[in-house]
């Protein structure tokens, strides 16, 4: 600023020794207006200068940052221009994750026999995490193993089984195979037996036939499976540490979980779905899907 002061001022003594007198005041007054016109304008335009810079900054700069700790909120945010962006919140996510894996301890179970679960979260910097199965949507596409405490339970079979578990979480899905041995279950016990929530069934005149109060009438084959006048063939397991509910396993919904004060509703293990039975509509098997809102028809392949 006191350079450009200087020499304006010097042009103003060279202005006028330059000119005759009669016009050197005129010539004077000129100079020092232009003077005052810089002096008033030069800060506005400095402020304007320096706003334009910082705001092409802000709109176009190539940063990006992965994570701010502590902040109030999880999620992204980013710029006007949206080439930036930010991932903010108390637990700024510093991975992915890209897969679950999930397996049992043993894959070869005797009859009668159980095996531990394990379930593992995979990300994506060649890391994993063990995870509590029971947070895992597990479905087996056999009534010959089932879920009990974390773990598989094997019924007894005469036959060797094939059996495919599949588990799903956070939209990834993980599967194994178990291979359940034959076997006799030891002498003196039950080879089959009805769950504690239907033991109070009483007894019709045909043989093998009960009449649940809440479950209905079905007849009972001796060997796990009941046929239910509603529902057709499904082989029952009991709820462990429950005497009101049972598991209940059927060929197209496969698990299912109920009970008394529960039924007609009851949950799908598969897709962790609640269902409601729609009696009405017998003899067709017609279910309404609490999660989907829409009504499922059960077709017999």
């Amino acid at each position: 600023m006191g350079v450009i002061l200087a020499k304006m001022l010097s042009g103003c003594f060279i202005l006028q020794t330059a000119r005759t007198a009669p016009h050197w005041k005129s010539d004077l007054t000129r100079i020092f207006l232009m003077i005052k016109r810089l002096i008033v304008t030069l800060p506005f335009f400095r402020i304007f200068l320096l706003a334009q810079l910082a705001l092409s900054g802000s709109l176009f700069a190539e940063l990006s940052h992965r994570a701010v700790i502590g902040a109030p909120f999880n999620g992204t945010a980013g710029d006007l221009s949206e080439r930036v962006q930010v991932q903010v919140g108390s637990f700024a996510s510093l991975v992915d994750t890209n897969g679950l894996h999930a397996s049992a301890e043993k894959t070869r179970l005797p009859s009668g026999s159980a095996t531990q679960l394990r379930t593992f979260y995979l990300f994506d910097d060649g890391t994993q995490t063990e995870i509590d199965p029971a947070s895992i949507s597990w479905s087996i596409d056999s009534p010959d193993l089932t879920f009990q405490d974390n773990s598989l339970l094997a019924k007894y079979v005469e036959n060797r089984r094939t059996v495919r578990v599949r588990a799903s979480g956070q939209g990834f899905e993980s599967s194994f195979l178990v291979f359940i041995l034959p076997g006799e279950p030891p002498v003196g016990e039950e080879q089959s037996h009805l769950p504690d929530a239907l033991r109070s069934a009483v007894e019709l005149e045909s043989a093998d036939w009960r009449e649940s109060d809440w479950f209905g009438v079905f007849y009972d084959a001796g060997n796990g499976w009941i046929y239910h006048a509603d529902h057709g063939w499904l082989s029952s397991a009991p709820t462990p540490g429950s005497s009101t509910t049972a598991w209940f396993w059927s060929k197209n919904q496969q698990w299912l979980w109920t009970g008394e004060g529960i039924y007609p509703h009851l949950f799908r293990n598969r897709d962790a779905a609640w269902l409601y039975f729609f009696k009405q509509a017998l003899p067709s098997l017609v279910f309404y899907n609490h999660q989907t809102e829409q009504f499922e028809k059960e077709i017999d392949d």
